[in-house]
């Protein structure tokens, strides 16, 4: 009798939360894929928005900018698909609805910036090999947390890569760092989630390309006013976050080398002027140096030229094992303003190499400039 009881009283629940919550009508969007590779290599972006009344969509996909408009078919669904294939890569998007970024919520493949999230799409093929995801031994990732006594004692996240096999490699060797900085507008989680970096790393680690090292990715972005992209570490905050309290606390935090040879300090764009900042000033901490799609702005060159020509003329910058500039290309928005700082330079006589590809101002040549310049480190 008590058993009936009960399962009259577990019904009766269920009826009731049923009753709360009637079925949901079923809508195109339930079976909507938003972005499909078609058999032609084409991408077509797909978005249910019913009520809108106009959609687009932009990225660094081929024809990606400006933003192209999608068009509305009677059941909801606004559509765009690209008048160009897109060659095997990892490519960016944003949908805007009625004149809001939307992110895309069919898509779990992600960018972390500090503007908020950029949904992604990946085309496999040959091109894109280095970059995928591989049943190959894999390193760690871990978000850690930092005082920094630079900016008033706040509290602030760096991404830290540890290779594969650390736990037993760290018990043997102290290990070499890269230091490895984004660019304007992203953050600490940005080269991992679209710049790949760990699946990058872990696939040249598995081809036998790279030595064991620890890469530190931090937010270059800081709430203290600064000029990120001017002459010398000092005036940047990030410059004083970076040399007071980010070096010191993973020297203490890691098993890492402190020997010049073993640092490595890279990054692109505002990144990259931050790289070749610190390192330009500090060149007895760091053995290499790869600033990415960046350059100095006039001013800054020219304040280089009359106040900090002592800095440019120290004997220890030419003393790097590497110093390579690298370039996206001609379209690249920096490719200007680089040219002027490696005229400058040259007039100091600093020495470098420099490599100019594709991708222009995007990760489309950040990833594969990591690739290219990782398995050049610490040798």
């Amino acid at each position: 009798m008590r058993k009936q009881v009960i399962l009259i009283l577990l019904l009766a629940v269920n009826q009731a939360l049923f009753a709360q919550f009637p079925p949901r009508t079923p809508t195109p969007n339930d079976t909507l894929k938003s972005v499909r590779i078609l058999a032609d290599g084409k991408l077509q972006f797909s978005i249910y928005a019913p009520k809108a009344s106009e959609v687009s969509v932009q990225g660094d996909f081929p024809g990606g900018y400006p933003a192209k408009s999608l068009t509305k078919s009677a059941i909801g669904v606004w559509s765009m698909t690209t008048t160009a294939a897109a060659p095997a890569n990892l490519y960016s998007y944003d949908f805007t609805v009625d004149g809001l970024k939307v992110f895309d919520p069919k898509n779990a493949v992600f960018k972390e910036s500090n503007s908020g999230f950029s949904n992604m799409v990946e085309v496999p093929g040959p091109g894109n090999d280095f970059q995928s995801l591989k049943n190959v031994p894999h390193g760690k990732l871990e978000k850690v947390l930092y005082t920094s006594t630079a900016l008033d004692g706040i509290t602030r996240r760096l991404h830290v890569y540890l290779p594969p096999n650390y736990d037993e490699i760290s018990k043997k060797e102290k290990l070499p760092v890269l230091y490895l900085f984004h660019g304007g507008g992203d953050n600490d989680a940005s080269w991992t989630t679209a710049g790949r970096a760990n699946l990058i790393l872990d696939n040249l680690y598995a081809e036998g390309k790279i030595k064991p090292m620890i890469v530190v990715m931090p937010a270059g972005h800081t709430p203290v006013q600064g000029f990120f992209m001017g002459a010398g570490d000092k005036q940047d905050p990030f410059g004083r976050d970076f040399v007071q309290d980010i070096l010191p606390f993973i020297e203490k935090t890691y098993p890492v080398s402190t020997k010049r040879e073993d640092r490595a300090i890279a990054g692109l764009s505002m990144g990259g002027i931050q790289a070749i900042n610190i390192a330009l000033w500090n060149p007895k901490l760091f053995g290499y140096l790869f600033p990415m799609s960046t350059g100095y702005f006039p001013d800054a060159i020219k304040d280089i030229n009359q106040n900090h020509a002592a800095v440019m003329k120290n004997p220890e910058i030419n003393k790097f094992k590497n110093f390579r500039i690298y370039m996206g290309g001609e379209e690249d928005i920096a490719y200007k303003n680089n040219l002027n700082m490696m005229k400058m330079f040259d007039d100091f006589g600093i020495k470098y190499s420099y490599e100019n590809g594709s991708g222009a101002h995007s990760f489309l040549a950040w990833r594969s400039n990591l690739r290219d310049f990782a398995p050049l480190l610490f040798r």
